[in-house]
This record gives C-alpha cells, structure tokens and sequence, in this order.
C-alpha cells in the first residue's frame, strides 16, 4: 500500500464522531476518510458533508465491499465488535476496533483465531494508553524519586443523569464496558507485576438504565503493590485523578495538567529499621524524633516523550507501513477482557 491510508468508519456515533474523526483530522498527511457507514443516514450524510468526495452508507454489506477503503474502523455497538471485526478482515481490510474489543473473554477469544488467519491486520483503540498525564506518571513513578511504590489510585468521578445504551445491562452498558477498559489497561501497566487478588463492587446509582455506573476495583500485584481503581457517575466532588504513595514521596493531579509533588531531598537517608520500645518523652509527640527534608512542587503534565491521547492514528499509519511496531498488542486487550469478567463474576 503506497501513499495515504484509506479509511471507513463503521458507526458514525459519539465515539465515531467526536473520537475518531477528531483523531484522524491530527493526521491528513497519512489519512484519507473515503466513506462511513451508520445505519442512521443522517449521520452517514453528515460524514459525507464533512468529507466532500467520501461515500455514505448505510448497508455494511455495500460498505464492506467498496474497493476505495484499505482500512476500517469499527465504532458500533459493543456487542457487535467481535462480529463486525470478523466481516472486516473477511472483506480484505486492515480492522481498527474500538473498546471493548468483546463484550466477554469467551467472545474475544475469537479475535485471536482472526489474528492467526490474518496476521498484521487487527488494531487495537486503547487511546488513553497516550494520554499525556499517564505517560509522565509513569516516567516520574520509573524516576525513583518517590521510593518504592506500594499504591496507587485511579479515579475518574462525575455526577450525570445518563439514560442512553450504555447505562443498560442489555446492550452490555455499564461503567466495566465503558471506562473500564482504559482504567483497566493503566491499572495493569502501573501495577509492573502480575495481578495476584481482585477484589470489586458494582452499583447502579443514579443514571437511568440498570447498568452500573459506581465501579470500584482494588487489585495487589504479585510485587504487593495496591492500585485502587474509581469511576463513578454519581461523585460531585471528585478526587484526584491520580495519586501515588511511596516509601519516599508522594504525587496527587486532580486535573492532567499538573502534578503536585511531595518527598524526601535524594541526598536524604532513612535510617535502618528498629523502633525503641521504651516509653518516650511526654512531650516528644508521636512523629517521631527524626527531622526529614522535603521538596514540595507543582510540575505541568509535559511527558519527555511528547505522548497525547490523539497519538493513536499516527502510530497506526507507522505500523500498517512497517515504519514502526504497534505498541498495544491484541493479547493486553485480551487480557484487560479477562481481567473484566473476573471483575463481574464477583457481583
């Protein structure tokens, strides 16, 4: 394949709309959008507004079969992704699938069988592994300046009244299906060791289907590290996005775009093990008689490797070209999958 990448989008939808499209716009010198499909036809004529020259659909079989796309990206339903993902590859084009990449393991596992009969050709939207907040996190968590990391939470809080396919058991909605995916990966890669105990709750609270939309999950690593996982639609006030303890610091960001940052100066020694275990002084407190030294400071969000969320596209071009590998593998997605079901099973 020379030149642009030709692309289709399989459901012209929030996720469609303002995610996709909003991603591939970053990118026109790699990327030419030649056609949608939707079954609503006003959202296929929108794409077509958007993009004079492109095709509108509103038959997949008529979609599919158009010989101007090399790419699709799969934007529907969640229960329909593994099918659509199969009518994709089966049609000759590369496969870009939105999250979940299946509504269950079992159902995902088919993607490995497509992965093996189509080699190359199945792309994972994990967007938020770019997110730039979450790349320097893990730069600073890498950096050591906060000692060893025993836990870390995660949380995404808002208070709304959903009342759309997403908040309803049915059409697998829910919080593990809808932000869970993206916590989950995070969750996995921050924990740098395998996950030995999950513990979870799940509760429908106040948007309007019968889905959950309060998630908390608390995983322990092999390595004994904690991360607490949050997303809510019924927090008013939320807490910080991200928050690390460790042995010599610690880091709060409420917002992604600044870090405020606290631990010991590096030339700092803490002293071995070993409490008295006489009476201390009346007046001595109960901090301890050690003076430590601190930095304080507020950093902005600003990753040495320059990472956004809107990245995804341009690695995908540079990997359906051979110009680099593709860092999000289908077997993490498969395991944030497996991962989700246990998760479910406890509730």
């Amino acid at each position: 394949m020379s030149g642009k990448i030709k692309i289709g989008l399989w459901g012209i939808g929030r996720s469609g709309w303002l995610g996709h499209l909003a991603e591939i716009d970053r990118f026109p010198e790699f990327f030419e959008v030649v056609a949608g499909c939707d079954l609503i036809k006003e959202r296929s004529d929108k794409l077509v507004e958007r993009y004079p020259g492109a095709k509108g659909y509103t038959d997949y079989k008529e979609f599919l079969a158009d010989e101007n796309i090399d790419l699709v990206s799969v934007a529907t339903y969640s229960s329909e992704h593994v099918k659509h993902a199969e009518m994709v590859l089966e049609a000759g084009k590369y496969l870009f699938l939105e999250k979940p990449i299946g509504v269950n393991y079992a159902e995902a596992l088919k993607l490995k069988e497509l992965e093996a009969k189509y080699p190359n050709k199945i792309f994972i939207r994990h967007n938020r592994r770019f997110e730039a907040a979450f790349n320097h996190l893990l730069e600073i968590m890498d950096s050591g300046i906060l000692g060893e990391i025993y836990e870390v939470k995660l949380c995404r809080h808002r208070f709304q009244l959903r009342n759309d396919w997403q908040t309803i058991k049915a059409c697998n909605g829910g919080q593990l299906n809808n932000w869970g995916p993206h916590l989950i990966d995070h969750a996995i890669i921050l924990m740098q060791s395998p996950i030995k105990e999950i513990w979870s709750d799940l509760k429908n609270t106040v948007t309007l289907g019968d889905a959950e939309d309060h998630l908390k999950v608390i995983f322990r690593g092999e390595n004994g590290r904690v991360i607490d996982l949050e997303i809510s639609d019924c927090v008013r006030i939320a807490s910080p996005v991200y928050t690390v303890y460790g042995s010599r610091g610690s880091l709060v960001s409420y917002n992604e775009k600044e870090f405020e940052i606290s631990y010991l100066e590096p030339s700092e020694s803490l002293p071995p093990k070993g409490a008295k275990s006489e009476s201390p002084a009346w007046t001595s407190g109960y901090g301890g008689e050690i003076k430590l030294n601190y930095i304080n400071k507020t950093i902005p969000v600003a990753p040495s490797n320059g990472a956004k969320m809107t990245d995804i596209y341009g690695r995908l071009y540079k990997a359906i070209k051979g110009i680099e590998k593709f860092p999000i593998t289908l077997e993490q997605a498969l395991e944030i999958v497996r991962v989700s079901d246990l998760i479910r099973s406890q509730n």
